[in-house]
C-alpha cells in the first residue's frame, strides 16, 4: 500500500527535451515591450512609432502624393503632415495597408501586438472579444497583415542548404463526419466488385484484357475538392543549434513534378543544395541544382551525415497546429496568406516582442495600399486563388456587393 501511495515502482513519462528556442522565451531578452508600454503611449507616440518603422524618421519622410523627401510641415492637431512641394496633407498610414483606417492608431497597435504574441496565431474572434470591435473590422485587419507578409516577406531567392517538403492541408472530409459518431475502427478500404475482377477477351483478336477499374474507386477521385498541398522550403542556419533561418511557402493542388519545380525555380538559386524525401516529384532537381540529397523516411529521419528534412517537418507541425487548432480549417482561397503567416512566425521565433512588432509592421507597411482587402466589407473580393503553378479562379466569399443589413423586426 505504501508503494502504491508513494508512486514507487512507476516509470514517469519522459519530458520533452528543452530546446534553445524554449530557453530564449524564458530569458529576459525575449520580452522588451508589453501591453503596459502600449497603454503609456499617446496617439502622437503611436504616430511616431509607425513613422520610425515606415520611413526611418519622424521628421523627414517622402510625400505619398508626389514623392518629395523633405521635412514637411507638421500639423499637431490633426497628427498629419503637409507637403512642402504639392501642398497635400498625408498621415503616417497614407499609401499603406492601413489606408482609410477608422480605428485609432493606438487601438490598431494593441490588436496587432496581441496577434503578434500568439505562438501559432490568434483568431479574429478572440481579438474581437478582447478589444470590443466588430468581427469584419478585425478580420480584414488581420488579413491585411497577412497580405503584407505574403507580398513583402515571402519573397526572394535562397541559397545554401535548403530542405523542401510537402504537407496535405484541408480536405479532411469534415462535412461527411459532422454530426456522426466517430468509431474507433478504421473504415475498410473500398474493394472491387467480384464481377469487375474477371478478364475480358476481345472476340475478334482473342486478346485478353485485365478488368477495368471504376473511376469512383480511384484514389484521386476520392480526394475532397478542397484538398491543398503546402510546399515549404527552409534554409538551414549557419549557427549550430539555431535551426533554419529563412522560410518560403507556396500552395499547390498536388505534389507533382510541375508544382515542386515551379516552387524551386521561384525561391532557390542554382548553386543550392536541396534535401528532400524520396518522392519521384523531386527527381528533376539533380539537373537543376548543384546538389540534391534524399532521405528515406521509412528507414529514419536522418542518415547521420546531415541528410534530413527535419526543419521542413518542424514547420509542417506548426502549420498543422495553426490550421487545425487555431484557425479551424481556413478557406483554400486564402490558404497562401495563412502559410505566409506561419513562415513569418517560424523565422522570428527568436526575436523579442518589441523587435517582432516592428519587424512585422516594417514588411506590412512597405507593400503599399492593400490590393486584396481594400473594400472587402463592401463586396470587393479577390477573384483568384494563389497557387505556385498559376492563379486559379475562386468564388468570392463574405458579403456580396450591395449587401445591406436587414431591418429589425
Amino acid at each position: 500500500m505504501e508503494l502504491a501511495a508513494s508512486g514507487a515502482g512507476r516509470k514517469n513519462f519522459p519530458l520533452r527535451k528543452r530546446t534553445g528556442t524554449a530557453a530564449f522565451h524564458l530569458s529576459r531578452e525575449a520580452v522588451d515591450f508589453g501591453q503596459d508600454d502600449l497603454e503609456k503611449m499617446s496617439e502622437r507616440d503611436a504616430v511616431g512609432l509607425l513613422a520610425q518603422v515606415n520611413w526611418g524618421s519622424a521628421k523627414e519622410m517622402p510625400c505619398p502624393h508626389c514623392g518629395t523627401i523633405d521635412t514637411h510641415y507638421w500639423r499637431s492637431r490633426e497628427l498629419r503632415w503637409k507637403c512642402k512641394c504639392c501642398g497635400k496633407t498625408f498621415s503616417v498610414t497614407s499609401g499603406t495597408v492601413f489606408h482609410d483606417r477608422k480605428l485609432p492608431l493606438k487601438k490598431i497597435l494593441k490588436i496587432v501586438y496581441g496577434w503578434v504574441n500568439g505562438a501559432s496565431g490568434k483568431p479574429a474572434l478572440q481579438l474581437r472579444r478582447d478589444w470590443n470591435v466588430s468581427y469584419p473590422t478585425v478580420f480584414t485587419l488581420l488579413h491585411k497583415l497577412r497580405e503584407g507578409l505574403a507580398r513583402g516577406f515571402n519573397t526572394g531567392m535562397l541559397s545554401g542548404v535548403q530542405e523542401m517538403d510537402g504537407l496535405d492541408l484541408l480536405g479532411r472530409r469534415y462535412k461527411e463526419k459532422r454530426n456522426r459518431p466517430q468509431r474507433g475502427k478504421k473504415a475498410a478500404k473500398p474493394t472491387l466488385p467480384e464481377e469487375l475482377l474477371r478478364e475480358r477477351i476481345d472476340p475478334e483478336t482473342g486478346e485478353i484484357f485485365g478488368p477495368e477499374k471504376p473511376i469512383k474507386l480511384d484514389k484521386t477521385a476520392r480526394q475532397p475538392a478542397d484538398r491543398r498541398l503546402l510546399l515549404v522550403m527552409r534554409r538551414r542556419g549557419t549557427s549550430k543549434g539555431k535551426g533554419a533561418s529563412d522560410t518560403r511557402v507556396a500552395i499547390a493542388i498536388t505534389e507533382s513534378a510541375t508544382s515542386v519545380m515551379a516552387m524551386a525555380k521561384r525561391f532557390a538559386s542554382t548553386e543550392s543544395s536541396i534535401v528532400s524525401d524520396e518522392d519521384p516529384a523531386y527527381s528533376g532537381f539533380r539537373q537543376l541544382f548543384n546538389e540534391h540529397r534524399t532521405i528515406n523516411h521509412s528507414e529514419g529521419y536522418s542518415d547521420g551525415r546531415g541528410t534530413s528534412s527535419n526543419q521542413a517537418e518542424s514547420f509542417n507541425a506548426r502549420m498543422k497546429r495553426l490550421v487545425r487548432g487555431i484557425y479551424l480549417n481556413p478557406s483554400v482561397k486564402y490558404l497562401h496568406s495563412y502559410a505566409a503567416e506561419a513562415a513569418w512566425r517560424e523565422d522570428t521565433r527568436r526575436m523579442s516582442t518589441g523587435k517582432k512588432l516592428r519587424h512585422l509592421l516594417g514588411f506590412v507597411m512597405s507593400v503599399g495600399i492593400s490590393a486584396w482587402w481594400k473594400g472587402y466589407t463592401h463586396g470587393e473580393h479577390r477573384s483568384t486563388e494563389l497557387l505556385v503553378t498559376g492563379d486559379r479562379p475562386a468564388p468570392p466569399r463574405g458579403r456580396p456587393k450591395g449587401w445591406t443589413p436587414k431591418a429589425p423586426r
